[in-house]
């Protein structure tokens, strides 16, 4: 199975996760992050309302002081 391009772009940034580089994968991923940030925040929505699933919940509550209300 191939791998998706978020995990070809995390393996890259494992082996060179320099914060000075210019470019590469740490701006790849942020840019593949922000285009999708509209249906990131439509998944955690609906994750929030499906319970008894513990590995779920957990998620949610990790992106919760992002997307949660405040």
């Amino acid at each position: 199975m191939a791998a998706s391009l978020y995990e070809e772009l995390s393996a890259k940034l494992e082996k060179d996760p320099r914060l000075t580089k210019r470019g590469g994968p740490r701006v790849d991923l942020s840019l593949l992050l922000f285009n999708a940030r509209e249906d990131v925040r439509v998944l955690w929505e609906a994750a929030q309302s499906v319970p008894g699933n513990a590995e779920l919940e957990a998620a949610v509550e990790r992106l919760r002081p992002i997307f949660g209300r405040r």
